[in-house]
């Protein structure tokens, strides 16, 4: 019997990624291995892996302001106080939300899906590209 948790075994038995969700750049960066270690396990040492990340994110002008828009959307949504995700939720600039996500790129992240709140449409959208262009500076 393995340890991991059911999504982790199969991602690594049959995937070529695992989206995260609620999980610390650590706790990341340990599924990153252990889908790598199953697959190799499988016979299937050479994947070309895509592991994701999902997280919730709001932008302003600080992480205040950030939290401020971000947590009464993820309270109503989840109906829980925003304390439970306020680690898990990067807020504030494009400049500090790229450096909250910074890790998880480290941990072998490869793509974000960011539900992203703050600003008018075009606003939101700008930021969401800065984070892009800030973590992903040659491409």
């Amino acid at each position: 019997a393995t340890d991991e948790p059911p999504a982790v075994r199969r991602a690594g038995r049959l995937g070529d990624g695992w989206l995260g969700i609620w999980v610390s750049p650590k706790r990341y960066a340990s599924v990153v291995e252990e889908t790598a270690a199953i697959a190799q396990q499988e016979g299937r040492g050479d994947v070309e892996w895509h592991h994701a990340m999902q997280l919730w994110c709001g932008f302003g002008d600080d992480p205040e302001v950030g939290r401020l828009i971000v947590a009464p959307v993820m309270e109503a949504v989840y109906q829980t106080s925003f304390d439970a995700f306020a680690r898990y939720t990067p807020t504030g600039t494009p400049e500090q939300v790229a450096e909250y996500l910074q890790p998880y790129v480290d941990a072998g992240c490869r793509s974000f899906n960011l539900i992203a709140h703050g600003g008018n449409p075009d606003e939101l959208a700008a930021s969401v590209g800065e984070v892009r262009r800030l973590l992903n500076p040659g491409g």
